[in-house]
């Protein structure tokens, strides 16, 4: 069996190529099986996977499938290996009991981060004075009828070292990091408060909330730039033995970071630290390997009857009694309460719908509608939905209004892709938006063109502009185009010349669209099925619109896609599994 002759026959990327021709190269005698696998876990890896999971044999490629053996010859061939090691051998790859096969630092992450988060579940050293803290629960006025999971979600940060704090769109989860940090004013003793999130993009909408409602000028930076991590200081500038100077980290958007980021901030994080977590568990996970925040909130939020007391009587909040002991207990939260969407809106009804993945429901609440909200994804529908979603934007551009104008008119549509190249692509969608708009007299055959939506791709850290950040090629007072970006109230204009790495932005993919919020929303789907296409991914377009969403797609692909889950291969929910049983 010629390994690596295979792994091109099925398709593999160059990078999986590579890494099994690297570790046929490291073997005194070559087992193809060996170099077979390491192919099939770079590949996986690469696909947001964790580890590979020798037991699911079915979910591989019918190419290798027929190479390999049946599973306990292929699992006596890695055994045996001299480069696959057992759990705690220092080997570029690892094989645990369970069948699980990682590559070494993918594998240590994933038990540092289970260390760190055993190290953290228990209650902090300090807290803001009982009294008063029941001062200003009474004085923080939510009128809901059922139980008001944002206090709650304040009073377990407060309370815990570790507290993950989860939730859809519209529940309040900024509301929350305003009150911790009110909360936390009340010390005497202040503490060092860091704000962070994944990207750049959610890094500054996060201090531009904050800062709006407390006057406070809090700095919320990128986990990366946090850490001190870059090309040159790969694991950043602190260590266990120089850590992170803070008392409380928060960080928002927390579906976004991947196995290895997370095991870097826990690292350096000093162990009196409180660490709180804020995302949705139900959106796409992070572009790199592993779902963590997912992990971490698997369970149903419990609490102990410690804790239980103590809510009711800083809050008079009566919790209800736990029939489970999770690990999370008393440190998980969700947030359950849509301040955005109403109860009986599309959107919310759609948003519930796809995550019970009841595929029927949504269908029929999509086409239900006085106009359907569904239709197939031709190229005559794609350019309807594009014409319509973005015609206050194109008149504002063509009245030549001002520069606040034409940003927000832009911002309150956006046509989210599946993919970003091929047939119903975010390519596709730029290029005919530019020929419909080419039609009408706009110059889109040039680099820059009045009206020109751009999206920063890499960070830049001396322009202050970050992956993920949009503007618009605008005349300035002087008639000359630069690049106008709106943050906030703050309008900024920059010279076309020092524009960072950029893209044209008519549509853009889900994952890209992380963090943000428009009116209006488009979600185009390939005419075919594809593993990319996930309940995840659905939900997370879905719940960018704040008022309206049209889908894109035809009912099987959309089925499809609501009923497949993207369960990314990890080894963390049995680690914290194994945790709660040692210590119960």
């Amino acid at each position: 069996m010629n390994a690596l002759k295979l792994l091109r026959e099925a398709g593999f990327s160059e990078l999986a190529y590579q890494f099994a021709a690297y570790i046929s190269r490291q073997q005194q005698n070559e087992e193809p099986i060996v170099t077979l696998t390491a192919g099939l876990l770079s590949e996986t890896v690469s696909e947001g996977h964790v580890c590979l999971n020798l037991n699911d044999f079915q979910s591989l490629n019918p190419v290798i499938q027929s190479a390999i053996p049946e599973a306990t010859l292929w699992l006596d061939h890695l055994q045996n290996s001299e480069i696959i090691g057992a759990p705690g051998e220092f080997k570029p790859l690892v094989l645990t009991t369970d069948g699980l096969l990682y590559l070494y630092r993918y594998w240590q992450s994933e038990q540092q981060v289970a260390i760190a988060i055993q190290q953290r579940l228990k209650d902090g050293e300090t807290l803001p004075a009982a009294e008063n803290l029941s001062t200003f629960m009474a004085d923080w006025q939510n009128h809901l009828p059922d139980t008001d999971w944002q206090k709650v979600a304040v009073l377990s940060a407060l309370r815990r070292q570790l507290c993950v704090i989860s939730g859809g769109p519209g529940t309040g989860k900024t509301t929350v990091v305003l009150k911790i940090l009110q909360c936390l004013q009340l010390n005497d003793d202040k503490p060092r408060v860091a704000l962070a999130a994944p990207t750049g993009k959610a890094a500054a909408r996060l201090q531009q909330a904050i800062s709006q409602h407390t006057g406070e000028q809090y700095v919320a930076k990128t986990l990366h730039r946090l850490l001190g991590i870059s090309a040159r200081f790969d694991q950043g500038r602190y260590s266990a033995e120089r850590p992170l100077p803070v008392d409380v980290l928060i960080v928002d958007e927390a579906s976004m970071i991947d196995i290895n980021l997370m095991a870097t901030t826990l690292k350096v994080l000093p162990l009196h630290a409180r660490l709180i977590l804020l995302g949705d568990s139900d959106q796409l996970a992070s572009v790199e390997s592993g779902a963590v925040l997912a992990n971490l909130c698997a369970d149903t939020p419990d609490f102990s009857a410690d804790f239980r007391s103590w809510v009711k009587q800083i809050s008079e909040i009566e919790l209800p009694v736990s029939r489970d002991d999770n690990l999370l207990q008393d440190s998980l939260v969700k947030l359950k309460h849509s301040y955005r969407f109403a109860a009986g809106g599309l959107v919310g009804q759609l948003a519930q719908a796809v995550n019970r993945g009841d595929a029927g429901q949504v269908t029929d609440l999509l086409v239900n509608q006085s106009l359907s909200a569904l239709s197939v994804p031709s190229t005559e529908n794609i350019q309807t939905q594009l014409l319509n979603g973005y015609q206050r934007f194109i008149e504002t551009i063509e009245k030549r209004a001002d520069a606040v104008s034409c940003i927000q008119a832009f911002e309150a549509y956006r046509m989210l892709c599946a993919v970003k190249n091929r047939p119903q692509s975010v390519y596709s969608v730029n290029q005919l938006m530019s020929q419909l708009l080419a039609k009408r007299g706009w110059r889109t055959a040039q680099p820059y063109y009045p009206g020109r939506p751009v999206m920063i791709t890499q960070n830049h850290y001396r322009q202050n502009l970050f992956n993920g950040d949009i503007g618009l090629v605008l005349p300035n007072a002087d008639g000359e185009l630069q690049a106008c970006f709106l943050f906030g109230e703050e309008l900024r204009w920059l010279p076309l010349s020092r524009l960072p790495a950029h893209e044209t932005v008519f549509a853009m993919t889900v994952h890209k669209s992380q963090g943000s919020e428009f009116d209006h929303v488009s979600l185009l789907l390939p005419q075919e099925d594809s593993a990319v296409l996930s309940r995840e991914l659905v939900y997370t377009a879905l719940t960018r619109a704040r008022q309206t969403v049209n889908i894109l797609s035809t009912q099987p692909v959309l089925q499809q896609a609501v009923l497949r889950r993207h369960q990314r291969e990890s080894g963390l929910a049995q680690l914290l599994a194994n945790i709660r049983q040692t210590i119960s």
